[in-house]
Order: C-alpha cells, then sequence, then structure tokens
C-alpha cells in the first residue's frame, strides 16, 4: 500500500530530519529480517551471528559409541 504525501511545507532541515529518520528504520527493518530469513516450509531461521542462538550441538560418533550404552544402545 503506497500512500502520497505532499512534502511541499517542508523545510529542507525537515526533509533532511525525515530522510535521516526513514533510512534508520530501514535499515534496522533490514538487518531484522535478513537474520530472520524464512524457509521453504515457512519456519524462521536462527541468528547465527548471536552467540546465544540456542544451537544444538551433535554428538560426534566417539561420543554416541561412548555414551550410547548408558541410553540402551547395544555395543
Amino acid at each position: 500500500m503506497t500512500e502520497n504525501f505532499d512534502l511541499s511545507d517542508f523545510s529542507v532541515e525537515e526533509l533532511t530530519s525525515l530522510i535521516d529518520e526513514a533510512t534508520t528504520l530501514r535499515d534496522t527493518r533490514r538487518s531484522s529480517r535478513d537474520r530472520k530469513s524464512t524457509g521453504a516450509d515457512g519456519s524462521k531461521a536462527q541468528d547465527v551471528h548471536n552467540p546465544d542462538h540456542g544451537v544444538i550441538p551433535t554428538p560426534t560418533p566417539r561420543d554416541v559409541k561412548d555414551e550410547g550404552p548408558a541410553h540402551g544402545v547395544p555395543k
């Protein structure tokens, strides 16, 4: 939805301020959107640049071999 605004009564300073504010808002939205990309199924991806993004580590084969029997996995 695009709206037209009459900017003819704005001073140069007001227009500059408006442009600066709009640019800052656009950049903030872009950076937020870029980190939260949507997958093909509509799911949101994690922000891997965030150190607290909650990744679940995958066990190595050695971990499975050592820890598996304690969880009922045969040797």
